[in-house]
């Protein structure tokens, strides 16, 4: 078994990268279909709906409202079970699961000390 290398992310610091609405109390993530800089500015400003939607569960909006490119992935896991309790146990597994899916879909981008990890 190897041994991790680079920094964990319950020490990085979430920053949102996409824009987002609320529906029915829940963040949707407005997530762009093109990353392609000649895609986004020659085919996206033509389509209806140049994003897809992505809706968050309870706890996922409650990450989102959390992210404020402050505070490390630790202090969100500590105010989530503060605010949920017992039922986001394991806590920190899951939020590490979580915010590393965000990650490489790029809905946020994940810094340490000012510098900016992908």
């Amino acid at each position: 078994m190897q041994k991790p290398t680079g920094p964990n992310v319950i020490e990085m610091i979430p920053q949102r990268n996409v824009d987002f609405v609320r529906e029915n109390n829940m963040v949707v993530l407005l997530a762009p279909k093109f990353r392609n800089r000649i895609l986004v500015r020659y085919i996206m400003p033509k389509m209806k709906q140049p994003h897809y939607p992505v809706l968050l569960d309870e706890f996922g909006t409650t990450v989102w409202d959390l992210i404020d490119g402050k505070r490390t992935v630790f202090e969100i896991g500590k105010m989530l079970k503060a605010q949920h309790g017992e039922k986001v146990e394991p806590v920190f597994d899951r939020l590490g699961l979580f915010v590393n899916m965000l990650a490489q879909r790029r809905f946020i981008s994940l810094s340490m000390s000012g510098m900016t990890a992908e």
